[in-house]
């Protein structure tokens, strides 16, 4: 868990600006678990390694393959069961959590395949609120994006007046100003110009861009 909503003492205990939740999680074959939800949000779900597939309530399960992005409009009863293709292969996925600011529709989803040669050495917009570039169409005005870079690589990502950023390290190791972070760590930026960072070995990232 970045954010730890029950720990009080926790700064980003109900997680910075729109992003109210990013969880890592590594699933054994065959495991079936429920996604949880505080309040009302929309999910993204990636899918790193191994595949599952995901239901929500009675719509037909849809099945989530590694460089997979799911976006759902609401989580409160999705259920998920990692496939048995191969018994020594599990699942690593990341599912974050948009806080929405609009009353609660019907349950929805989309899913996108973004290639991992796709997003190496440039950052690939996985989600947008207009759903620019083929990204997944968010409710919120946050904008996601992936990158694999290899050591050496920097990345500069402006941000407009207002906005902040969300930097989640996940795998690898890069430079942020003067802080360096290696996989699971997580940055925030707020009313900085832009997001500057370098990755100092073979490193993967998201980065959420957040108004």
């Amino acid at each position: 868990m970045t954010f730890d909503l029950a720990n009080a003492s926790d700064p980003f205990q109900r997680g910075f600006r729109a992003l109210g939740s990013l969880n890592e999680v590594r699933l054994l074959p065959g495991t079936k678990f429920t996604l949880p939800c505080e309040g009302n949000q929309e999910s993204v779900t990636y899918v790193r390694e191994g595949s599952l597939v995901v239901r929500q309530r009675s719509h037909k399960g849809e099945c989530l393959r590694p460089g997979t992005y799911q976006r759902a409009k609401s989580h409160r009863l999705m259920t998920a069961r990692v496939t048995d293709d191969s018994p020594s292969q599990g699942a690593h996925l990341f599912v974050s959590s948009l806080t929405v600011h609009e009353e609660e529709g019907e349950p929805s989803s989309e899913l996108r395949h973004y290639p991992f040669a796709d997003r190496r050495g440039t950052l690939k917009l996985i989600a947008s609120p207009d759903g620019y570039a083929a990204s997944l169409r968010l409710l919120e005005d946050v904008r996601i994006y992936s990158s694999l870079l290899d050591p050496g690589h920097h990345v500069i990502h402006e941000l407009r007046p207002g906005r902040g950023a969300w930097l989640h390290v996940v795998a690898g190791r890069v430079r942020l100003v003067d802080q360096s972070l290696e996989g699971g760590d997580g940055a925030s930026l707020d009313e900085e110009l832009a997001v500057s960072f370098t990755a100092e070995e073979t490193s993967e990232i998201l980065l959420f861009d957040l108004a």
